[in-house]
């Protein structure tokens, strides 16, 4: 019989799995029908699991299993399906994300209350973070606060340069994700890259978030990597209101001749501070954007957003590094993010 008619076509939606069944590569087939279970709904997972007997946590190219898909999609009735199923809830793909990462980026609180019922470890650690440094830094509250009831570590640091949560919450502008860091005990003086939760909030945050951190004990006085406390960070960047917060408590600095509000931001807004924050800035700009080139070589993709998120703020219409934080976002999962940041690259 001719059987030119029943060949897959490279434009079926599927093509990649038709063709595995039909020339008969059954270990291609298999991923790959694990990688379309949990788009077929409840049924067609079962059917995939109880009668072709597909492997719970076989994994496709990058590592992930058809829990680490359901996950991402959202589908809670088949992600609890395939717990009930013997499916590993802490199997890690090629970048040692697991499901409860997958579950931390979404946000999804009912997928990720299922995964830590069922032992899964809150703290794991992918090459990216926690799930906690997930739900921070992409202002997820309600998952925050759940991970937090479940004993997250709120200073956790999975490896050296990692932004902890409370500044990753703080660059996301998620302030009720900061004061739920903060009640677990977050510690408001804790260095990351050089800065302190009070020097980020000094440039990006309110003046509730700047006498939060200061009543949770923030230190006024430490000096970042460049020599300049909160109180000079948010002169510099002329944010009135948090110096009128910053400069009653902290220490006089002497090489201001006139200590006072108006004082600072005159000497700061004079001709010669200007070109030395100029080449500041420049200088700056370059050293965030080489950073994060290197951590996304690395493959640290949250580092490497932190890195060009530092250079925007110095040129925020660079096209290249408004171009490296989609593909950031693209990596970590966030298609939202990545296509508005694409799309600001080229517009």
């Amino acid at each position: 019989m001719d059987d030119r008619g029943y060949l897959p076509k490279s434009g079926s939606p599927h093509f990649e799995l038709y063709d595995a069944a039909y020339t008969g590569k059954l270990h291609n087939f298999k991923w790959l029908a694990s990688d379309h279970a949990e788009g077929g709904g409840l049924e067609v997972c079962k059917y995939l699991i109880e009668t072709l007997k597909l492997d719970l946590d076989s994994k496709d190219r990058i590592g992930t299993t058809p829990l680490h898909h359901a996950t991402m999609k959202g589908h809670l009735e088949i992600v609890r399906y395939l717990l009930e199923k013997g499916a590993n809830p802490e199997a890690s793909d090629d970048k040692n994300a697991t499901s409860l990462h997958f579950a931390a980026l979404s946000g999804d609180t009912k997928i990720i209350t299922l995964l830590l019922s069922r032992g899964v470890r809150v703290d794991v650690a992918s090459m990216s973070g926690t799930a906690l440094h997930f739900t921070a830094g992409t202002g997820h509250r309600d998952a925050v606060r759940v991970l937090l009831d479940h004993g997250a570590n709120p200073d956790v640091v999975s490896f050296q340069g990692m932004l902890r949560p409370l500044i990753s919450a703080i660059y996301a502008k998620s302030w009720e994700c900061v004061e739920l860091l903060l009640q677990a005990g977050a510690d408001p003086n804790a260095v990351s890259f050089g800065n302190t939760p009070l020097i980020a909030a000094a440039r990006d945050g309110s003046v509730d978030v700047i006498k939060r951190l200061l009543e949770a004990g923030a230190d006024p006085n430490y000096k970042m990597n460049v020599g300049m406390t909160a109180l000079e960070v948010a002169a510099s960047y002329s944010k009135i209101q948090n110096v009128g917060v910053l400069f009653p408590v902290t220490s006089r600095i002497p090489t201001y001749p006139d200590w006072s509000i108006a004082g600072l931001l005159r000497d700061l807004e004079s001709d010669a501070n200007e070109m030395q924050r100029e080449v500041h800035e420049k200088e700056k700009f370059h050293q965030a954007k080489s950073k994060g080139r290197d951590a996304f070589q690395g493959e640290q993709y949250s580092m490497a957003a932190h890195w060009f998120q530092e250079a925007l703020a110095i040129s925020p219409e660079d096209p290249v590094v408004l171009s490296n934080m989609s593909a950031c976002f693209a990596r970590l999962g966030n298609g939202n993010k990545a296509l508005d940041f694409a799309t600001k690259c080229v517009y």
